[in-house]
């Protein structure tokens, strides 16, 4: 170890938080020493989704605070803006086909954060509740007909 702290960061919604997102921030860690979660405001999911998140950023971030792999949670609202600010991330998760966590789809997201930093974790463990996946399904078809 050269005795730098290896920084990463997930950026995403968390709503109706379920195994997957557990999944991809567990990943994350072991490719970092210390992991920030930005979690995106309300008003970042209904410009994007045309809806609130069923869960509040609040408690979406209580949510994240008390898990053991995750170092810091910090609410954003321009990813952009917040990640070429943050200081000290050195990687930039996105997660393939993880509900709710931004993933390669996302990249407009992501524009201007140099491409050496993103990392992109394959696919993982997603919810297998058929009510989870039904609602989420539910939030999706409602975000595409916004675009």
């Amino acid at each position: 170890m050269d005795g730098v702290t290896r920084t990463g960061c997930v950026v995403g919604v968390f709503d109706l938080f379920h195994v997957g997102h557990v999944d991809v921030l567990e990943r994350a860690r072991r490719h970092s020493d210390r992991l920030v979660v930005a979690v995106l405001s309300d008003e970042w999911a209904l410009d994007a989704w045309g809806g609130r998140p069923f869960v509040p950023l609040l408690e979406r971030a209580q949510i994240l605070e008390h898990l053991r792999c995750v170092d810091e949670v910090i609410a954003v609202d321009d990813v952009r803006s917040w990640l070429t600010g943050a200081a000290g991330v050195q990687t930039v998760f996105a997660a393939s086909a993880a509900d709710g966590v931004l993933g390669p789809e996302d990249f407009d997201e992501l524009d201007g954060i140099p491409a050496g930093l993103i990392t992109v974790l394959p696919s993982g463990r997603g919810s297998r509740s058929p009510i989870l996946r039904a609602a989420i399904d539910q939030r999706q078809s409602r975000s595409s007909n916004v675009a």
